[in-house]
């Protein structure tokens, strides 16, 4: 057994010296007062973590960092992680955020938090009628990139929630993920973007392979889930 664990000691210790892989600590770690600062005032960051973790606990700095074997190319994609068993969002050590890019890292691990504390199972299965109706690009890309076998419901939340449509925001309150009064602030500030800004609908664009933070996408309709 010391042996097999000294073994995979140096394959970790290989990988990191090689650039195979990227380590991940709590997100408030060098980013606290930033990251508390956004929780509060980003109105949909302030809407999610009012509702879903009111102490900000998924944002504490005790907890033990983790390293994650990769390829040197994915290691500046991967911003950030979010872990079940210990309910923390973490960041990618090696990555320099914008404020765009930590806020809407946040916004993504932080649907993860949501998707496995806070909603049921009948919650999860209204979300994914919703996106059989209303499919977003973002749900090809995560097929794509995500292995077989990964639980492809969480990341289609995540992903969706981080580029929320009008659709998205509706349906949240529809299966009462947040209220009817905080959809309609949601929506009074316009169409979603990574700033928390107002986009018309001229401005949409889809991405289709690798969205960038903050892009949106137009809803469309797909087909009836009833066929």
């Amino acid at each position: 057994m010391p042996s097999m664990v000294k073994m995979r000691s140096l394959l970790l210790l290989a990988l990191l010296s090689s650039g195979c892989a990227t380590t991940y600590v709590p997100v408030s770690w060098g980013f606290g007062e930033k990251v508390q600062q956004l929780s509060r005032s980003d109105l949909f960051l302030a809407t999610l973590f009012d509702r879903y973790d009111r102490d900000r606990s998924t944002l504490r700095v005790a907890g033990d960092s983790f390293d994650e074997p990769m390829m040197p190319s994915e290691v500046k994609h991967r911003l950030g992680a979010y872990r079940p068993d210990t309910k923390l969002i973490y960041r990618n050590l090696y990555q320099k955020y914008s404020d765009q890019e930590l806020r809407s890292m946040m916004l993504h691990e932080l649907a993860h938090h949501v998707w496995y504390t806070g909603m049921t199972n009948d919650q999860r299965r209204e979300w994914e009628e919703h996106l059989f109706e209303y499919p977003s690009p973002l749900q090809v890309m995560v097929r794509n990139v995500y292995p077989r076998g990964s639980s492809y419901g969480t990341e289609d939340f995540a992903y969706t929630v981080e580029h929320a449509r009008k659709v998205d925001i509706e349906a949240l309150a529809r299966i009462k993920v947040i209220t009817d009064t905080e959809r309609d602030a949601l929506l009074k500030q316009g169409v979603l973007t990574h700033t928390g800004a107002v986009a018309d609908a001229g401005t949409m664009a889809v991405r289709t392979q690798s969205p960038t933070p903050g892009s949106v996408l137009p809803a469309q309709k797909g087909p009836d889930p009833a066929q």
